[in-house]
């Protein structure tokens, strides 16, 4: 499959909630944890696929994603969990 396209990108500021309204967690060898704080997010999407995925991303490199039938979709998860408004958002590539 082709690699995923980032559409838009916002910094976490003090003003947003961190952590979020919802709880991810990371499950590997060493059980299960909590995911650091996510310092950014990113709605990106893969070629041909109609869906959006809504990245949540840690200083540390790790992150996690949800996935949203619709660009509108993605933007309100990210307004309920972290308070992001929508004109918070960088634009990185233009829907075509």
């Amino acid at each position: 499959m082709s690699d995923m396209i980032a559409i838009k990108k916002v910094v976490l500021k003090q003003r947003h909630l961190r952590p979020g309204r919802t709880k991810h967690f990371l499950c590997d060898s060493q059980g299960k944890s909590e995911f650091a704080p996510f310092t950014s997010l990113e709605i990106a999407q893969y070629p041909g696929d109609s869906g959006f995925y809504l990245l949540h991303l840690c200083e540390n490199g790790k992150g996690t994603d949800t996935y949203h039938a619709t660009l509108n979709d993605a933007l309100h998860q990210a307004e309920f969990e972290f308070e992001v408004r929508a004109e918070e958002w960088d634009e990185t590539q233009k829907l075509t």
